[in-house]
């Protein structure tokens, strides 16, 4: 019925749409400096492991570009020498990815913060007993073109008999040449990871043979001319690195959830399903995978995605355990990777008008206009194509609802649509409209789960039914669809967090962190009730001892201002006693530990890393492994201030996904950001 591309507004519509992005501030500034800007030139190694793992740094560099009113222009290299060249000869002003050593240190670059840490090793299967790049004989070797180490592995074929290069490309991705071993075309492959801790976990049969390099930084490149650029961008990789945090994948079935005591599901901003009221989650959706998880004595983790691509790629890679938010179903995949529970909840879709439209015929050569994103729109989209064919045409998701329901009533639109529990609201503040036709939507709401996993699924369907029978379905209902939800938001009404969001936003810009992570801090420290205090003496919003503060330089930390400004400040300074070995992506995971845990405790969590193999320099899936071996070892005395200071990071991790899904990261991002003033 609505498959394809709907349209945007025609021609008629013109005029509303040019009040609504006039209106609204959107875009007419952005778009005319853009075209007056040069572009962004960057160009990247097509499979740059750890510079631009998936499109992580790629929406940071975009992001970038947006704060600078410019355009990003991608180009790819085949060799890192390539990069050099394009860089020097001012063909690019960006290079994302290695350089060998001798062209990272020339004086006429300079290179930004440390943006990762990549380590090169050999997978081999299993049985293979190879433990040195000398074990290699009469191996094939998949391998990029492109790697830093394939001039070295040109070197080491003249010395090791039998050494070959198995389907050598430019482009050989780290998935294809792990394949490539998995399938038995070739023996080793030559990749490296970074921050992805679990990157072999779809390879069972697969291990690391050895390390052929250290954990080395990873920077990204600009003329010495453009240091000005560097400085910019350096301020905006510190400030808001940690919005592009993504969970690691871990895939496990029911079992292993129930003996880690976490169940991690993912989901989305969608009211009233799951929303932010006074600082904290909240919705039916939330509240019905809660009580799932109280129920098999779970603590709930929520992952909040941006879309349900990236809801289905989290799942599918083991990110999350199964998906608590609708989806529009239809993909050919999903029969074959995902399982889908029962139904366990209805909400009706009814088009609004000022005529008459009785049955879904009569919808036909009627445009409904919808916001796009939204439950509504995304109920239209999911019906059936044997439908009948409205048509379905989108605005902005920035226009809020309330905005289309005055437009049909004042016949500037044609109709738009209704969740049916918001009838009785609507007719009773517009009496010229009439409810019509209810849409035959199959947006319903299900938990999707991964089909190998049929114990969780069976777990579900147990659940589902029995709080349908038991009266928790019918109660959550009544207090989520039939009532208005007090705190509930809508679209461009009370974009707030906490009641301090002006205080956080202006003291987080001084510092250069991104505020709605403070705000994520700050709700776990403290709920924002400015007269906490806990037993150990810490006091106000940021939980801060008055001696901290007064080191500082501050005074009452009873006051928010003043609370505000010495936690962020104190955020700051941990962050700061880092070298530059640490990449500036985990610095503040590093500095928000040591703010709960203490600064010696930290460095004694990154020894221990070190004493078992991992990388000290990283907090997911390293430092927090040492962690958890500290809280646990009687031999170190079983610390649980560790296990606390884990619990305390990915709380905030958790929450900040929220909340940056919550509110769009554009907009957020201040124009030309500089270095945090002292």
């Amino acid at each position: 019925m609505f498959r394809g591309n709907p349209p945007r507004l025609g021609y008629a519509q013109c005029a509303f749409a040019l009040f609504l992005t006039l209106g609204l501030g959107l875009g007419q500034d952005v778009m005319a400096l853009e075209s007056r800007l040069p572009p962004l030139r960057v160009v990247v190694l097509p499979n740059a492991p750890s510079s631009l793992q998936t499109s992580q740094a790629a929406r940071m560099i975009t992001d970038f570009a947006s704060s600078e009113g410019r355009k990003v222009e991608w180009s790819i290299a085949t060799h890192p020498a390539e990069l050099f060249a394009r860089l020097t000869t001012n063909r690019s002003d960006l290079v994302v990815g290695s350089l060998p050593a001798e062209l990272a240190s020339n004086p006429d670059l300079v290179a930004t913060s440390v943006v990762a840490t990549e380590r090169y090793v050999a997978v081999g299967r299993r049985h293979n007993p190879a433990t040195s790049p000398l074990d290699l004989r009469d191996t094939r070797i998949a391998m990029s073109r492109n790697a830093p180490l394939w001039d070295y592995f040109k070197a080491l074929k003249a010395i090791v008999p039998g050494l070959q290069f198995e389907t050598p490309r430019h482009t050989l991705t780290r998935k294809a040449s792990l394949q490539l071993v998995s399938d038995g075309v070739a023996d080793v492959a030559v990749v490296a990871f970074g921050s992805d801790p679990d990157w072999l976990q779809t390879h069972p049969d697969l291990q690391v043979l050895f390390d052929l390099t250290g954990d080395e930084p990873v920077n990204w490149y600009l003329r010495r001319e453009d240091s000005p650029l560097c400085e910019r961008l350096n301020a905006f990789i510190e400030r808001f690195h940690t919005a592009y945090l993504e969970p690691t994948a871990a895939p496990r079935d029911f079992a292993s959830i129930l003996r880690s005591g976490v169940l991690r599901v993912i989901t989305r901003v969608e009211q009233p399903n799951y929303y932010i009221a006074n600082g904290k989650p909240s919705g039916f959706e939330f509240e019905m995978a809660r009580a799932f998880a109280d129920q098999h004595g779970l603590r709930l983790e929520v992952l909040v995605a941006r879309d349900e691509d990236q809801m289905r790629d989290w799942l599918r890679e083991g990110m999350g355990d199964l998906i608590t938010a609708r989806m529009i179903g239809g993909k050919a995949e999903d029969d074959s990777l995902f399982s889908a529970s029962r139904q366990y909840h209805y909400t009706a879709y009814a088009a609004v008008s000022r005529v008459s439209l009785p049955t879904a015929q009569s919808l036909a050569g009627h445009q409904i206009v919808a916001v796009q994103g939204s439950p509504e729109w995304r109920a239209a989209r999911s019906v059936d194509e044997s439908q009948p064919h409205p048509n379905l045409v989108g605005v902005d998701a920035a226009v809020p609802g309330e905005t289309l329901l005055e437009q049909v009533a004042a016949g500037l639109l044609d109709a738009t649509l209704i969740a049916g529990d918001d009838t009785a609201r609507v007719l009773a503040r517009y009496p010229q409209l009439k409810i019509g036709a209810s849409i035959p939507h199959q947006y319903h709401h299900r938990w999707l789960t991964r089909r190998n996993d049929p114990l969780l699924l069976d777990a579900s369907n147990r659940f589902l039914e029995a709080a349908q029978s038991n009266g928790l379905e019918t109660m959550l209902s009544a207090r989520y669809f039939d009532n208005p939800v007090p705190g509930r938001r809508t679209r461009g009404q009370d974009d707030r967090l906490s009641p301090f969001d002006p205080l956080l936003q202006r003291y987080a810009e001084r510092y250069g962190f991104d505020w709605r992570l403070i705000a994520a801090q700050m709700y776990q420290e403290s709920q924002f009730d400015p007269a906490a205090m806990s037993r150990s003496g810490a006091v106000g919003l940021m939980q801060l001892l008055p001696s901290t503060a007064e080191a500082l330089g501050l005074g009452n930390v009873a006051r928010p201002e003043i609370a505000i400004h010495a936690g962020i400040k104190y955020l700051y300074t941990l962050r700061n006693e880092f070298d530059e070995q640490v990449p500036v992506g985990e610095r503040t995971w590093f500095a928000l530990a040591a703010y709960n845990l203490g600064a010696q405790r930290l460095e004694k969590a990154r020894e221990m890393a070190s004493q078992l193999g991992l990388d000290p320099n990283r907090w997911s899936g390293n430092v927090e492994k040492a962690m958890t071996k500290l809280a646990r070892s009687a031999a170190h005395g079983g610390d649980s201030r560790y296990g606390q200071a884990l619990i305390y990071v990915r709380s905030i991790q958790l929450l900040y996904g929220s909340y940056r899904n919550l509110l769009a990261f554009s907009g957020l991002i201040p124009k030309r950001v500089g270095a945090p003033s002292a």
